[in-house]
């Protein structure tokens, strides 16, 4: 018997064992794909470098510097400013929207700042995201930008997504900010908390998770995808037939497929949070293509309905590494709500995807050198009414079994990868204080 096993080898999964081995405790590693990293992957194909969608490190803290110059050496890593755009009304404006209104039709500006004046800050506690926004910013940047936008990358409604969702990932605006945003054109802002970013000068973002796995002493067990979790034994049953026990379990698999998992007494519930905890799923297309430098933008948001996917992106400014010289590439990510679309209705999608993609920058189909399709099946985490509920009443019954669930898809939450490496840091202090 382990006296702590983890499951899942993702950034998490790897944070915590790298801080369980510095405090001296043993452990076992389970993860269930060929390979580790979990969504912190990337592909080579015919000289092109892509990730599973834009993975990008933002440090805020001190800690996850250092843990990051530890184990990656930051020299080994470029520091970017952000370099983003909204395209809408056939413009590109700089993000945030909020603040920067310049060289929009001039009826837009005006609804924008007119509702912004307008906004309903009656609004005691706004019981949606949709609400949030008419509070907070107002009718006129809701529908130009918040609600379509945010419409897309859940796939989900927006009157029934609760507003925690937005957490520290939406920049405020203020009047004064949409009128000089509006009267001036500017370039990089530093609103918000990704300005600045991190990544690898050599090999993706994959990069990361090698480097992390260097430092690790412990073996990691891969092809070991949990079926049955017995939380009355503390026993673990895998796919390939093998078993193990254990007296503290971290999972930082899915939330969804640790409840599912659990085989637990008729007097529990847990099991029954399977089918209540939603997500989305991204398909995440890449293409290589034969022009140098086709654009110096790191990625664009797309709003409107007309466009299937709801950000473009481009590897090639994030490192020149990433594509063959005298080449560029694009991913592009649209999102669905799994069982929602056929095999033939996803084809279709991604074709008419693609299509658009290649005409918004003139390029012609005999300019892609190659292209590969990704599919994240957990991507983003909807925070329903339920999930604001139950969440925390689950993970504390998972906890009472001596479960940690933890992580972006383990707490069902969105997060960067700097929470991702705390959480690690953080479930192992836990276990100590509690022992």
């Amino acid at each position: 018997m382990s006296d702590v096993v983890i499951l899942g080898a993702g950034l998490t999964g790897l944070s915590t064992a790298f801080h369980l081995e510095q405090r001296g405790i043993s452990y076992e590693i389970f993860e269930g794909d060929a390979t580790i990293g979990g969504l912190l992957r990337s592909v080579t194909q015919d000289g092109f470098t892509f990730d599973y969608t834009g993975h990008l490190v933002h440090i805020s803290d001190p800690y996850f510097k250092a843990f990051v110059d530890y184990v990656g050496r930051l020299e080994n890593w470029h520091c970017l400013q952000r370099n983003s755009f909204i395209y809408s009304h056939n413009t590109y404006t700089p993000y945030p929207f909020q603040s920067n209104l310049y060289g929009l039709p001039t009826p837009v500006i005006q609804e924008c700042i007119t509702e912004f004046i307008k906004r309903k800050t009656t609004i005691r506690k706004p019981k949606n995201f949709y609400d949030w926004v008419l509070k907070y910013f107002g009718k006129g940047i809701g529908k130009h930008f918040f609600f379509s936008y945010n419409q897309k990358i859940l796939s989900y409604n927006i009157k029934k997504i609760h507003p925690s969702w937005t957490g520290r990932f939406v920049p405020n605006t203020t009047l004064e900010a949409l009128f000089d945003g509006a009267l001036h054109q500017k370039s990089a802002s530093s609103a918000g908390y990704n300005s600045f970013f991190y990544y690898p000068k050599q090999g993706g973002i994959q990069y990361l998770v090698n480097c992390i796995k260097k430092v690790i002493k412990t073996p990691i067990n891969t092809n070991h995808k949990a079926v049955t979790i017995d939380i009355q034994n503390k026993k673990i049953r895998f796919s390939n037939g093998k078993e193990c026990s254990y007296k503290t379990l971290i999972s930082t698999i899915p939330l969804d497929h640790l409840t599912n998992s659990i085989v637990e007494p008729s007097s529990s519930s847990i099991h029954h949070a399977t089918q209540k905890l939603l997500c989305n799923t991204v398909l995440n297309f890449n293409l290589g293509v034969s022009i140098p430098n086709l654009t110096h933008k790191n990625w664009i948001y797309f709003p409107e309905k007309q466009y299937e996917f709801y950000r473009l992106g481009f590897w090639h400014t994030f490192s020149q590494n990433m594509v063959p010289s005298g080449c560029s590439s694009i991913y592009g990510e649209l999102s669905y709500l799994p069982g929602r679309k056929t095999p033939r209705e996803l084809k279709t999608l991604l074709a008419r995807a693609q299509k658009k993609t290649l005409n918004l920058f003139g390029l012609l189909e005999t300019q892609v050198i190659t292209q590969k399709n990704l599919v994240l099946p957990h991507a983003y985490v909807i925070y329903d009414q339920w999930r604001e509920k139950n969440l925390s009443k689950l993970l504390d019954t998972l906890q009472v079994n001596n479960i940690y669930s933890i992580g972006r898809f383990g707490e069902w939450k969105y997060s960067s990868m700097q929470e991702a490496v705390l959480d690690g840091k953080k479930v192992v202090e836990q276990i100590l204080r509690e022992k």
